[in-house]
């Protein structure tokens, strides 16, 4: 690994992205480079964590402790909703995400 490279842990990450808001009030967004199913990576330049409660009785319900997946918002399609295996993030704002516990 080269030496500038810059690494920020899993834990820190979540503390991150976990910020409803940053100072002044603005939405926290980030940007992610992660591996994708098919083994080909992808990366967003803006996202942010979702701001929607989904509704009805199959709303998100999501438990990063027992499925491993974020439900983030697209800014650069519309908000569009998504979601992402936390064990597929390669890099957080540039950072390379180390995934040890």
């Amino acid at each position: 690994m080269a030496s500038n490279t810059k690494t920020i842990t899993r834990r820190a990450m979540f503390a991150e992205i976990h910020q409803d808001t940053l100072e002044g009030g603005k939405s926290h967004i980030f940007s992610l480079k992660y591996a994708k199913k098919d083994s080909t990576v992808g990366y967003k330049a803006r996202v942010r964590k979702c701001s929607k409660n989904l509704p009805g009785a199959q709303g998100y319900r999501g438990n990063i402790n027992l499925n491993h997946v974020l439900l983030l918002e697209n800014l650069d399609n519309k908000n569009q909703p998504f979601e992402i295996c936390i064990d597929l993030i390669l890099e957080y704002n540039g950072q390379r995400v180390v995934h040890t516990y």
